[in-house]
């Protein structure tokens, strides 16, 4: 698991979901997680998130993991 900052991470995540229009249960539907889970990733409630969800949700976002993780 990488510790994210929760910030950069749970931001980028709203903002690219938004830009695509995708519901929370559209991507979560999609990444294999509840709804709620992915509501405390935006939220950064939950800030330990495994890589493997990390590279997965890059791929349905159209985006990076590095986008994602705020590193530039």
């Amino acid at each position: 698991m990488l510790k994210v900052d929760k910030m950069g991470f749970k931001e980028n995540i709203k903002t690219r979901r938004l830009e695509l229009n995708l519901t929370l249960e559209e991507v979560s539907n999609k990444l294999g997680i509840s709804k709620p889970t992915l509501q405390r990733y935006e939220s950064g409630v939950i800030s330990n998130v495994p890589f493997e969800k990390v590279e997965k949700l890059s791929a349905i976002l159209g985006t990076t993991p590095t986008y994602l993780m705020g590193w530039k």
